[in-house]
């Protein structure tokens, strides 16, 4: 018989305080149902487990796919593909923004990764450090590495690179000490850790949009003109490399006919373009422009700028929320909300653009993450 004492769907952040958490996930037997969520959190009994695949995660029970997800978490540590995890008696999934963060404990997920370095020299008598490395994606792309061990003569230092072999950041530290640094752009980096004669390790740091929930949606790092319809509707045009690359404004072009300027934005860690089209099937030359929306990450938060509306049709536009879940944003051709503008104080949006005419209706979850190896 299904436990559906076992699971209970939180409307907001507060919800995932470790106290509240413990109290409210009873022992049950049986198998727990699966709620179908982008913002919740639950317990499942009954033998779940949790495999990642090329472009998503899959919550199994046995044999049988019972849910999907944008990317699996375990205990703060992005699955690789092929991965799976399974838990014992319970496990505990928070799924935020389509992510799905599993835990075979009752404490909240932790966003990053701990990585343990250990560099040891024969002899009794010579030192021993670990190396602990935490990621952080509330504020920009931040990483802490803390040195831990028996010197106390020893000092360590850490060097940042980008893709270009620039230096875009340098910290010391003693030993035992942390150093700490954030990049403030998505991209790959490798990172420095020289530590003589007791470390000289060299890492990569990689600070990304992960992509992913995509329904009717395509991502672009180029113009593309194409009619793309009945699969995709919406595009998303990927335009942070040219803002990295030195670009104050770049020209895209969803459909042959109308060239949209963007100019780079202020403080921006990555940044995308997404058009959408309201029609199916009709001709029109004009198409991918019926909802126009920049879609930017800054340091702390999540801001949805509407660029340009237009069509025949209702349509609107919703954005995942933490604290409010899926909030309407805006509409055309009914009543309703018309925010201009929009902000998302989280590192995880998913923003869905529904119409009369529900064959066009498309959604895609941005995340940033800050993977490091």
């Amino acid at each position: 018989m299904i436990a559906l004492r076992d699971i209970l769907i939180f409307a907001g952040l507060a919800a995932l305080a470790a106290a509240v958490i413990a109290s409210l996930f009873p022992a049950e037997e049986g198998v727990s149902a699966v709620p179908a969520c982008s913002d919740c959190v639950f317990k499942l009994t009954g033998g779940y487990w949790i495999r990642q695949y090329g472009n998503y995660a899959a919550l199994y029970l046995g044999a049988r796919e019972v849910a999907r997800y944008g990317w699996a978490y375990v205990d703060g540590r992005p699955l690789s593909v092929g991965e799976s995890a399974a838990c014992g008696s319970a496990m505990y999934l928070w799924v935020i923004g389509g992510a799905a963060y599993a835990s075979c404990s009752n404490t909240p997920p932790r966003f990053g990764r701990d990585v343990l370095n250990f560099s040891d020299f024969p002899g009794p008598d010579q030192p021993l450090v670990y190396v602990y490395v935490s990621t952080d994606v509330t504020s920009g792309c931040g990483v802490t590495i803390n040195f831990d061990g028996d010197p106390t003569s020893y000092a360590a230092a850490v060097y940042v690179y980008d893709e270009e072999g620039r230096l875009v950041a340098s910290r010391a530290s003693a030993i035992p000490g942390s150093a700490s640094f954030s990049v403030s752009k998505a991209g790959v980096y490798r990172v420095h850790i020289h530590a003589p004669p007791l470390l000289d390790e060299w890492h990569t740091l990689t600070a990304q949009i992960r992509i992913s929930d995509l329904i009717k949606a395509q991502v672009f790092t180029s113009n593309n003109t194409q009619d793309l319809r009945p699969s995709t509707t919406l595009k998303i045009f990927n335009l942070t490399s040219y803002w990295k690359r030195g670009y104050s404004y770049v020209t895209v072009y969803m459909n042959p006919w109308w060239p949209l300027y963007a100019t780079r934005p202020a403080d921006a860690f990555a940044d995308f373009l997404l058009a959408w089209e309201e029609d199916s099937s009709a001709y029109d030359p004009f198409l991918y422009r019926k909802e126009v929306w920049r879609l930017t990450f800054t340091q702390t938060n999540i801001v949805l700028t509407r660029v340009y509306s237009w069509g025949w049709r209702w349509h609107e536009v919703y954005a995942s929320d933490p604290t409010s879940g899926r909030t309407l944003i805006w509409t055309w051709n009914k009543q309703g909300p018309r925010h201009n503008s929009y902000t998302v104080n989280w590192f995880a949006t998913t923003v869905w653009i529904e119409s009369l005419d529900s064959a066009v209706n498309a959604r895609a979850t941005f995340a940033k993450e800050c993977l490091w190896s």
